[in-house]
């Protein structure tokens, strides 16, 4: 009884930390844009700076997401 409240427990840990990604793919390169655009106001060489702190956000998005799928990828024999 015990295997299956805590299989039920990682169930729902492995649901939640999921449900991140989307956030985790989509937060940084939107905060890079408008770090990025704020920055050309400021030095005026606009949309140079908006663009590599974009893609900046793609990088440290991804990389944040391959770590997830690392740390917590391998499902099987969780019932995923």
């Amino acid at each position: 009884m015990a295997q299956q409240g805590q299989d039920k427990r990682n169930f729902v840990e492995m649901v939640g930390i999921f449900m991140t990604i989307p956030f985790v793919l989509a937060v940084p390169p939107v905060i890079g844009w408008f770090a990025g655009k704020w920055l050309d106001q400021l030095f005026g060489i606009a949309p140079w700076l908006a663009y590599i702190f974009l893609v900046l956000g793609f990088v440290a998005g991804g990389r944040e997401f391959i770590r997830i799928l690392k740390k917590y990828g391998d499902t099987r024999g969780t019932g995923l």
